[in-house]
């Protein structure tokens, strides 16, 4: 068992990675459902389940009263989520200790994961700090250590192109991901990467990108088909006749954007029951086309926005364009051309897409996870499995799609966890 962390988590707002220091490398894990390394920071609760990731995602459109996402932007807080299936609230350190519980189920290594650097944004404060701190115990983190945002996609950067010298320059991470945005400047100070000065918006990125598609293209393009008082808000308000359409119409807004990377259109399509206009009638078979101009269009004022907090730094540090090596660009939206094409047109900086970036954050937590030793937890470790009885019930074999399981568990399992799965996964 290796002495060090080696475990670098990126616990994000809108999705988030585990990735493993490895003999010089770094490996990102996949959900062994599925398979891709990204789990959404979703998690939703039905009847006595908790559904994280894309499960939840997609409950999210039968139930939005009872599936949480975007808490990240809470922690710190004393603000909880009310769960309509749970007749409860939770709180954002809970529902991120489901994140990373799940998280931990991409090791399929047989390693513990007991201990990881997870990654927080620059402009946390030391409770939004503290809360991260607390969700990793609640997880059963042994050992918890904090790496801001932009260190972490430096040193991805920096591990990624090992022939370039950093040490006399300086750069931009520009990190605009699916919920929020960041921006700091970054440069080796004493022989450490350091965040010398950042700006940032907790209520910016993709998600708010799919919200304008669906606010300022989809709506009036539904409303021109049939007569509606007020449309949006029948959507967006929980209470609105239409609310469950609106998560349906994010969720295929979220698909043309990522189409419009690569194309100059895209199509959305009402669902197969259509939707009823305010005198009863029934539009359905409705498809609707979005231009990647129009999608530009409606995105322009928030990129923007994201590059004036850019001069912010900038001017604050008497810099110029020519004192930068580049802006780093990290976050899945970064993988919108309009965005990178924006940002080097108005900063006259060059934008460095040399490392991915949807994946960045938590390879770079992992290589810094790679230097740092973990406290010696195995006395405690041995002591908690010679202590350990569980005994089980359950049918042996079923034709049904959900069975009983009963389990009683002896011995002290605090910090510890279960995953129950079946023969054949």
């Amino acid at each position: 068992m290796s002495a060090m962390i080696n475990f670098g988590i990126d616990l994000g707002t809108s999705n988030s990675l585990i990735a493993k220091f490895d003999k010089g490398d770094c490996i990102v894990f996949k959900n062994p459902i599925g398979f891709k390394e990204t789990l959404p920071s979703i998690v939703g609760f039905r009847k006595d389940k908790t559904l994280i990731g894309e499960s939840a995602r997609t409950y999210l459109e039968k139930d939005p009263k009872s599936v949480v996402s975007r808490f990240k932007r809470k922690m710190g807080t004393s603000e909880t989520f009310n769960i309509k299936a749970l007749a409860a609230a939770k709180t954002p350190i809970e529902l991120s200790a489901a994140v990373l519980k799940e998280l931990k189920t991409f090791v399929q290594t047989g390693e513990q994961v007991d201990s990881a650097v997870i990654t927080i944004p620059a402009s946390f404060d030391t409770l939004q700090s503290n809360a991260t701190k607390e969700a990793g115990k609640a997880a059963g983190f042994r050992n918890i250590v904090l790496l801001q945002e932009p260190i972490a996609a430096s040193l991805a950067y920096a591990n990624k192109e090992k022939n370039i010298d950093l040490r006399n320059s300086q750069w931009i991470v520009y990190d605009l991901g699916g919920g929020t945005f960041d921006a700091a400047l970054v440069k080796i100070v004493e022989g450490e990467l350091t965040v010398v000065d950042h700006e940032g918006d907790n209520y910016l990125g993709g998600t708010d990108f799919d919200a304008l598609i669906v606010e300022k293209i989809l709506v009036p393009q539904i409303e021109s088909k049939g007569r509606f008082n007020n449309l949006l808000s029948d959507l967006k308000s929980q209470s609105g006749k239409h609310n469950t359409l609106w998560y349906k119409l994010l969720r295929d807004a979220e698909d043309a954007k990522v189409a419009l990377s690569g194309r100059t259109s895209a199509e959305i399509e009402l669902p197969a029951a259509g939707i009823e206009d305010d005198d009863g009638n029934l539009i359905d078979n409705a498809e609707f086309t979005i231009t990647r101009s129009e999608f530009e269009s409606v995105i322009r004022e928030s990129v923007d926005s994201t590059i004036e907090m850019v001069e912010k730094i900038l001017t604050r540090n008497s810099l110029q364009g020519s004192d930068l090596q580049f802006v780093l660009m990290v976050g899945g939206s970064t993988y919108i051309p309009y965005v990178r094409k924006r940002v080097q047109e108005v900063l006259g900086i060059g934008v460095n897409t040399s490392i991915d970036p949807t994946n960045a954050i938590a390879v770079g937590a992992a290589f810094f996870a790679g230097t740092r030793e973990k406290a010696d937890h195995s006395e405690l470790s041995r002591q908690q499995q010679s202590t350990i009885k569980v005994k089980t019930a359950y049918n042996k074999t079923s034709q049904e799609s959900e069975e009983s399981f009963m389990a009683k568990v002896d011995g002290a399992t605090p910090g510890m966890q279960y995953r129950i799965i079946a023969e054949d996964g």
